[in-house]
């Protein structure tokens, strides 16, 4: 249950100020790492809390992200999750993330690159 908590926090950390301590963080990556299931509900969470509804928003995010901007929220957190598990996105960029300090690095990943 913790693990999900934590996870849910990672997720909506793109969002709001519910993110995570470092060591919360820490051990949710150990759990995404481990168990597919942990992977597809911190993408399915990240996917809700994201939504992109508006319609403005979501076209912004697809030029950005050079998707499709039906596919817009399902690219950008897979990509987040992915980054995520594969340790390409750390604490201190997940609080970058939060404050919207949107580095290089974090553009590299949301882009696909």
């Amino acid at each position: 249950m913790r693990a999900y908590i934590a996870l849910t926090l990672i997720a909506t950390g793109l969002l709001t100020g519910c993110v995570p301590t470092e060591k919360q963080y820490d051990a949710a990556v150990r759990v995404a790492r481990g168990s597919e299931s942990q992977r597809n509900g911190l993408l399915n969470e990240c996917i809700r809390q994201l939504g992109l509804s508006d319609t403005k928003a979501r076209h912004n995010a697809a030029l950005f992200l050079n998707v499709a901007e039906k596919d817009a929220p399902k690219i950008a957190c897979g990509r987040y999750t992915n980054a995520i598990v594969s340790g390409d996105i750390s604490y201190q960029d997940m609080l970058d993330i939060k404050n919207h300090r949107y580095t290089p690095k974090l553009i590299k990943i949301f882009r696909g690159g």
